[in-house]
């Protein structure tokens, strides 16, 4: 089932000026529902400008954007039912709080969504849970929090208007590992249980591999390749054409196959490779 679909879709911005720039060109995409996808590319390769159109928050020049099979353009009157269905969180989201404490942050997209108080309260405290957002916490005022549990508040705002679509636009940029680690793991557990979708943009590829289910790679406006994690991380010599890597394990089983140790093909996580080297030594010590 597909869940975001593109069809020949460019986007130009400043057309018919001197600073006219294609930054989609006749992109055809699906993304499926129910799964995490990644989404990367180098600086200026088209994944804001992407993102920002499936929800309606800007409209492609030429093409067609469907949600859940609709043409959210279809009835432009129309577009902000589909702001609902997929939520969008930009890069460094904390600056954009601005209520007295963290719970009516959180609350104000599902209260701006006509729910009653009880809906609103269930939601906020489920999304904080999430986020990793203490029940003293949400008392707080947002202004008074450190850069991490501000960005966890942001993206638990997104979280509780409970979109179809979530998508995410570099969430753990900046954080330092414990930080990554609690937002990305949240944002899982989050798609796991919900069984909606997930959209994540990054330029870690370490995130990528740990967190995507599947991934599309971006390259001068265009789609350079999709596929699933596995598939697309064993294609290294074709990243690195586009000025991307592969994960930091994957490099180093790389290097292990060329020095003529048995390592298996797409690996592209710690856990996998552990798991290979100690069955590589299991099997050399019998």
């Amino acid at each position: 089932m597909t869940a975001i679909e593109l069809k020949n879709v460019t986007y130009v911005y400043s057309p018919d000026t001197p600073f006219c720039k294609t930054a989609l060109d006749d992109v055809s995409l699906e993304i499926k529902a129910g799964v995490i996808t990644g989404l990367m590319g180098h600086t200026g390769s088209g994944k804001s400008t992407m993102v920002q159109l499936f929800n309606g928050l800007t409209r492609p020049t030429s093409g067609t954007v469907f949600v859940g099979g609709e043409d959210i353009w279809a009835e432009p009157k129309k577009i902000s039912r589909f702001r609902f269905k997929v939520g969008l969180v930009f890069q460094y989201p904390e600056y954009q709080l601005f209520e007295e404490t963290v719970r009516r942050d959180i609350a104000f997209g599902p209260t701006n969504m006509g729910l009653d108080e009880a809906e609103v309260s269930r939601r906020v405290e489920e999304a904080a849970i999430f986020c990793g957002i203490s029940p003293e916490m949400l008392e707080k005022s947002p202004f008074d929090l450190s850069g991490g549990q501000k960005r966890r508040v942001a993206i638990a705002g997104i979280m509780a208007m409970e979109p179809e679509v979530l998508v995410l636009d570099e969430p753990a940029a900046g954080l330092d590992p414990q930080g990554r680690e609690e937002i990305l793991g949240g944002i899982r557990s989050y798609q796991r249980q919900k069984k909606n979708t997930v959209i994540i943009v990054s330029h870690s590829m370490e995130d990528m591999a740990r967190y995507s289910d599947e991934i599309v790679v971006m390259d001068h406006a265009k789609i350079f390749m999709q596929g699933s994690t596995a598939e697309v991380f064993k294609n290294a010599e074709a990243l690195s054409s586009v000025g991307l890597s592969v994960p930091q394990v994957t490099e180093l089983c790389n290097k292990l196959k060329e020095r003529g140790l048995d390592i298996p093909d797409g690996i592209y996580t710690t856990e996998a490779a552990k798991s290979a080297i100690l069955a590589l030594l299991s099997g050399g010590n019998k």
